[in-house]
């Protein structure tokens, strides 16, 4: 039997209540897997700030959760059927997020603090104090907001 590194992949309607339990459930999972919990947190976080945004700026009808553990990184990627606009706005959120020096680019969220309805601030102090990268991939139908939190 080949030995895969530990995954996880959920599909669900993404309801607040749902987004609290996953984070939890996902931060006692990598502590689980041994990650120390300043990290296990930061991927806890890194999931609830993707569901929430998913929620917030693409369909809030269905969404799929994947959380890959890959060795020196993890991986979050939440994707969701959106509307052209969803993923115009979407893609927004990202460039903010991303662009410039971390500690800028938080600085920036907690004055401007959304976009269209979006809160940047929980993506920006993730790639600030987590070293996270986001990155967005597009379909015509669905969007995927991946990120990586270095463990």
């Amino acid at each position: 039997m080949s030995r895969q590194l530990p995954w996880v992949h959920v599909e669900l309607v993404p309801l607040y209540l749902q987004i609290r339990n996953l984070r939890r459930f996902v931060r006692d999972f990598c502590i689980g897997m041994s990650l120390r919990p300043e990290y296990a947190e930061h991927v806890a976080m890194a999931s609830a700030e993707l569901l929430e945004v998913a929620a917030k700026g693409a369909s809030a009808d269905w969404t799929r959760y994947d959380l890959r553990l890959l060795g020196t990184f993890t991986e979050v990627c939440v994707t969701s059927a959106a509307t052209r606009k969803q993923r115009e706005t979407l893609q927004q959120v990202v460039s903010e997020v991303s662009q410039g020096e971390a500690h800028e680019a938080y600085a920036r969220s907690l004055s401007h603090g959304e976009i269209s309805g979006i809160s940047v601030a929980g993506l920006s102090r993730l790639r600030h104090e987590a070293a996270a990268e986001l990155a967005l991939t597009q379909s015509e139908e669905e969007v995927c907001l991946l990120i990586r939190v270095p463990i």
